[in-house]
This record gives structure tokens, sequence and C-alpha cells, in this order.
């Protein structure tokens, strides 16, 4: 039951914070300046700039990513090494297998969500990222092998 709570909530969350970033840009398109940010440093400044258009560009990758996460979460016989359209090799650290977990990656999933809804909406209003969204980008994508492996058998 907690297990089933949990996916659902992490898929929530990523869908509001994509539905949200969309919105945000449909609803206030026309205040946007032409020329927008699309390439960020590792200390989040703007490096590069393109027509707002690369917007769209930005939440379509975003949906395409956490649609595919989410899906391969849900239906794991994608990830399978014969029958699935991806060949996924299991980590061995001191005689443990570790795979990847439905945890892992209903995490990624949202991470990825809240990744292109921020880097949406920081682009649109012309605003650097942050010198900590390098390092908590790492951070999350860390955690979201370690955090399901502490756990274990806990949420299987």
């Amino acid at each position: 039951m907690v297990k089933r709570i949990l996916r659902l909530l992490l898929l929530i969350l990523g869908l509001l914070v994509l539905l949200g970033a969309t919105l945000f840009v449909a609803l206030n398109w026309e205040s946007f300046p032409a020329e927008i940010p699309t390439n960020y440093d590792g200390a989040g400044q703007p490096e590069a700039y393109s027509g707002k258009g690369a917007l769209w560009g930005m939440l379509v990758t975003g949906w395409l990513m956490f649609a595919l996460s989410a899906a391969v979460s849900r239906f794991p016989a994608l990830l399978k090494k014969n029958g699935g359209f991806v060949r996924v090799n299991a980590l061995r650290i001191g005689g443990r297998t570790i795979e990847p977990s439905w945890l892992s990656l209903d995490l990624m999933s949202t991470e990825l969500a809240l990744l292109f809804g921020y880097m949406t909406v920081c682009s649109a209003l012309c605003r650097p990222l942050g010198a900590w969204f390098l390092p908590a980008v790492l951070i999350g994508l860390l955690l979201s092998f370690v955090v399901p492996t502490v756990l274990g058998e806990v949420f299987r």
C-alpha cells in the first residue's frame, strides 16, 4: 500500500511540475523576450541564447523523458535483457546484485520533470539557474540510486 501511494505521489508531482511549466509558458508567451537563454555553464549562468520558441523544445523534451522513464518504471519488461529495447547490466557490489528498481526510476522521472520545469521557467524569465543547480541535480541523481539500495527490501 505504501509503495502504491509513493509511486502515485511521485507521478503526480512530476505531472504537476510539467503541467505548471507548460501552462506558464502558454499563458505568458507574449511577455517573454524574443531571445532567451538556452545553454548554461556549470555555475548556472547563461552562455547561449535562442529564440523563445526553444521553450517549447525544452518542454517537449521534458515531457518525453518523463513519460519514457515513468513508462519503464511501470512496465519493467521494457528493460529485460533479451526482450526489451534497453540492455541493462546489473551492478555487482560485494556479491550483491543491484538492478534499477521501480523507486529509482520513479525518483528519476520526477527529478527530470523538476529539472526541465525549472530550466524552462528560468529560461523564459531570462534568469540564471543558480550555482546550486548542477550540484543539486548530480546529488539528486546519485540519491535516486542510493536511497532505494539502502532501503533494500522495504519497498519491493
